[in-house]
């Protein structure tokens, strides 16, 4: 069936085919027997049939269909004079052709070169035709079955042939597919041509009985449309099939690229939420997780019209530990717990999806949770990570960064410090620490650096960072204009002052605007350094001196 508009070459070639098989037919026609008398009704009910056999029934076989004309043809050669059938073959073609257009949408589909190319497609009624006239009056049985054998075969090669030809002339090569289709048509139509010998025999006694074709194309038309229907469920199986496919290949990549971001828990839970939509084909979804690190939410493709399933079933999976599946206003969520342990440390967490108007299958939910199997053990592997990376830059008794947390953020900030945006570096030395942990005992000084690493962490909050470098040692990075520099000095060194009865602290400090006054980490800590040692040394001497006034 063409749905496209045919190729200038095709229009020729299917002229040419239709003008030299007109050029044999209508002679044919012409010189027919006299003795045999042309019944005009049922050639026209024959030619309808005909039309209706060749246009409605159809039986697919590999890219095409074959139909049963040979239920038609057949009583055609034998109630009718032979010569004249070819020409009715074509008519019945056309009427086909014609029919089915105007079924199919009228103008638009009824184009000239369809109704061209139905002409030559009656090219395999020309050989039996030509078999029945050569052989003449028949009698005895063997003579009719090796004449009726011999106008099938006839039928088949000249259909093979008019095919190869027009195939040859249109595309420059005779396809082997052509071949194949061939000689399944032939298989059909020697099957077909007995019941249409039956119909013939029944018709000599009443030429209303050929109506019997009808009832036999009616069963052949529910045959037809059967293996149509389970054809195209068996096509739509194999499309589901390799979109399964698609997706487990899809949810297999995902799983690669989980195992290349193992160091990066945002991008692995990112991946994992993205291959578990794409494996079961869902709109949405929705992954929570808490624990030993900062709570994550991420939520991709999410709708009002998903929104409530997804929530729901989060909670109920979140609640019960266990998978959930719901169903909310025709919208399917499956729910599947995504807790993992990491240093002793539990994390808390759940995955969802959902989709509209398909329940998730079982083998859907078993994807799932291979997917978040293979993360859970990643997941575990980078939260333990950072949480050593943290105990790497954290000072374990204030909680505060270390010296390695600090060069790695003096790096950092540093590089992108300007004279408009400047920086300031500030060192802290606390005064009278030693005498207080000598008086009150180590715990008691422990206790008192957590307290004051809490009151500086407190003041610099939203302004910058507070360090803890070792010993009674602080530092505060933060960003400050030269102006400000003073007055965030007094602010943060009151933070490390307490007084008590028995006690007193304060802190000497040293400070180092960034970038005016040192360009590289190295030189900044050393330079702040020696300010603060010039400012505890000054410190020491006045309080040398005082002391030894009288």
């Amino acid at each position: 069936m063409r749905s496209n508009r045919a190729a200038p070459r095709e229009l020729m070639v299917e002229a040419l085919a239709a003008a030299l098989f007109l050029g044999c037919a209508v002679p044919l026609a012409l010189a027919a027997d006299e003795a045999h008398s042309l019944n005009l009704a049922l050639a026209g009910v024959l030619v309808v049939l005909y039309a209706l056999a060749s246009r409605i029934i159809k039986f697919p076989i590999g890219a095409g269909y074959v139909v049963p004309s040979y239920l038609v043809l057949v009583p055609m050669l034998l109630l009718l004079p032979p010569g004249v059938v070819p020409l009715l073959t074509a008519a019945g073609l056309i009427l086909g052709t014609l029919g089915e257009g105007a079924v199919g949408g009228g103008p638009v589909r009824m184009r000239p070169e369809r109704v061209l190319s139905a002409i030559p497609d009656a090219w395999h009624s020309l050989g039996p035709a030509l078999v029945l006239l050569s052989a003449g009056t028949l009698h005895g049985g063997a003579s009719k079955a090796l004449v009726y054998i011999g106008a099938l075969v006839a039928g088949g090669l000249f259909d093979l042939a008019s095919s190869l030809a027009r195939e040859s002339a249109i595309r420059g090569v005779a396809s082997r597919v052509q071949l194949s289709v061939i000689a399944r048509v032939w298989l059909i139509d020697a099957c077909v041509a007995p019941v249409g010998l039956f119909v013939t025999y029944a018709a000599r006694e009443h030429a209303a009985r050929a109506l019997l074709i009808l009832p036999l194309g009616g069963a052949l038309l529910l045959l037809s449309k059967d293996r149509t229907a389970r054809i195209a469920q068996a096509q739509h199986r194999l499309e589901l099939i390799a979109h399964e496919r698609e997706r487990l290949q899809v949810a297999v990549r995902r799983l690669g690229e989980a195992l290349a971001a193992k160091l990066d828990l945002e991008m692995l839970t990112d991946i994992v939420l993205r291959g578990s939509i794409e494996a079961l084909d869902a709109d949405a979804g929705r992954l929570v997780l808490s624990g030993p690190i900062e709570p994550l939410a991420l939520d991709i493709g999410r709708s009002p019209q998903v929104a409530p399933s997804l929530l729901a079933a989060i909670e109920t999976t979140t609640a019960s530990v266990q998978p959930c599946q719901l169903q909310c206003g025709g919208v399917w969520a499956l729910a599947l717990p995504f807790g993992f342990s990491s240093e002793g440390q539990l994390a808390h967490g759940a995955l969802a999806v959902a989709r509209r108007g398909r329940e998730f299958r079982e083998d859907e939910q078993r994807v799932m949770e291979g997917l978040i199997a293979s993360a859970r053990q990643g997941a575990s592997d980078i939260v333990a990570h950072q949480l050593l990376r943290e105990q790497a830059i954290t000072d374990p008794l204030t909680g505060l960064g270390n010296r390695r947390k600090l060069t790695t953020d003096l790096e950092l900030e540093l590089a992108a410090a300007t004279p408009s945006k400047p920086l300031v570096l500030i060192l802290f030395d606390l005064d009278g620490f030693k005498s207080y942990n000598d008086t009150f005992g180590h715990p008691a000084g422990d206790a008192l650096l957590a307290r004051l690493a809490g009151k500086l962490a407190d003041e610099v909050a939203g302004r910058g960072t507070a360090y803890r470098l070792g010993g009674d040692e602080f530092c505060v990075l933060a960003g400050a204009s030269p102006s400000e520099v003073p007055a965030l000095v007094a602010v943060v060194a009151g933070a490390l002052e307490e007084r008590g009865d028995d006690f007193a602290l304060r802190a000497s400090y040293g400070s180092v605007l960034l970038p005016q006054e040192a360009s590289n980490p190295g030189h900044a800590l050393q330079l702040a350094d020696e300010r603060m040692y010039t400012v505890k040394r000054g410190r020491h001497r006045a309080r040398a001196n005082r002391d030894a006034s009288p």
